[in-house]
């Protein structure tokens, strides 16, 4: 029996450590997906995350997360807001992803007095609009619209892959003696051996060329 518990655990940690690596191999292999249509490339893809990164920051700092205002006790302690079993974070992330636009527009609307949020969107909307205007210019009108779809997606992806890992850093820290150690490794087994190609240097996994916009 105990034999048998030990199974079923490691099955539930191996289960639990592919759910936490899925939305980054998902985003890797959206990106080297686009990156790889030669009127897009890597530079413009780069950019685009780049505007996702900054809208991520945004939602999550428009985003209430348990525990706030943040504290060393709130993080670490047994029994407090993240000390969260795999299922209830996992509700808890697609709970703050799915409200989360919507308390972004909120605080842009309503209480956003500093201008800090809105500043940060607009940087985002101005780099975005300047690749689209720029996509048009100097391609065929069927292209330059895929370049803007894919810059979209791309940013995102990449928004919700920032409010993602914020959460995704609190509750690993709140595992500190298991998780963390173990998702270290992993990624540095990944990093050394590409196994699946995650990091930016490997691309694996990606569409075929034939099947992107020509």
């Amino acid at each position: 029996m105990d034999v048998l518990n030990l199974l079923s655990s490691a099955a539930s940690d191996a289960v639990g450590v592919l759910l936490i690596a899925v939305p980054l191999l998902l985003h890797r292999w959206l990106a080297d997906s686009v990156a790889h249509w030669p009127p897009y490339g890597t530079l413009r893809k780069d950019k685009a995350a780049i505007a996702g990164f900054l809208l991520g920051l945004c939602l999550v700092a428009a985003t209430p997360l348990p525990g706030q205002p943040l504290s060393f006790d709130n993080i670490f302690n047994r029994g407090g807001p993240w000390d969260l079993e795999m299922d209830a974070f996992g509700a808890l992330v697609l709970d703050r992803i799915a409200a989360a636009p919507g308390l972004l527009v909120d605080r842009l609307v309503l209480d956003d007095e500093r201008l800090n949020l809105t500043l940060g969107v607009a940087a985002a909307a101005a780099l975005l609009t300047g690749h689209a205007i720029a996509g048009f210019l100097r391609l065929r009108w069927r292209r330059a619209l895929a370049g803007v779809v894919f810059d979209l997606i791309v940013a995102a992806m990449t928004a919700l892959l920032v409010l993602y890992a914020a959460m995704l850093v609190l509750w690993l820290c709140n595992r500190l003696n298991f998780w963390l150690l173990l998702v270290g490794i992993l990624a540095i087994q990944e990093y050394r051996y590409n196994l699946i190609g995650l990091f930016p240097r490997h691309r694996h996994f990606r569409l075929p060329r034939l099947r992107l916009p020509q």
